[in-house]
């Protein structure tokens, strides 16, 4: 691994969403939050045992609306606040040019060592670093080629302990 890694790619809204969905499903699925849903989704029965015993329609409203937000609003909501951030951003279409060795990642001018780096996520589109209470998200086509992808991910594998490959 003596040559350094090019990566290069644009901060744009589409590698935003990206990112940010990424996160949010990784966080989401390794959460005690993801078991809500269920929990509505049990609301939801009570409430229609009681609109059909009782003729009390309260509960079945409210476990209903909690449903629908809970599998079909929740992260197109989400994803209205995060655009309006990215609109704000300073890194709003900023151009990434970053470079991977031994010794860390190059980003702009800025070197990250591997040591300050927490963990690295593999994703099926691209890789989350975690430095601080930060990432840094790099998408998979930002590499020029599947073998500059792979090499990458070697190099994380040994220079971070906490590397993880989520399917």
């Amino acid at each position: 691994m003596s040559s350094a890694i090019d990566i290069v790619y644009v901060w744009n809204k589409e590698t935003f969403l990206k990112a940010s969905k990424a996160t949010y499903d990784y966080e989401m699925k390794h959460s005690p939050k993801r078991f809500l849903g269920w929990i509505f989704i049990a609301f939801t029965q009570f409430g229609v045992v009681g609109a059909l015993k009782k003729d009390v329609y309260g509960l079945l409203i409210i476990s209903t609306v909690l449903v629908i937000y809970w599998y079909a609003m929740r992260w197109p909501l989400r994803k209205i606040i995060l655009l309006k951030s990215f609109e704000a951003s300073s890194n709003k279409n900023h151009k990434f040019i970053m470079s991977a060795d031994n010794a860390g990642i190059k980003v702009d001018e800025t070197l990250i060592k591997w040591d300050a780096i927490l963990e690295v996520l593999s994703l099926k589109n691209g890789f989350l670093l975690y430095h601080g209470v930060t990432f840094l998200f790099i998408p998979k086509d930002a590499f020029f080629d599947v073998e500059e992808k792979d090499k990458f991910s070697q190099l994380a594998k040994k220079n971070i302990q906490h590397y993880k490959k989520d399917s």
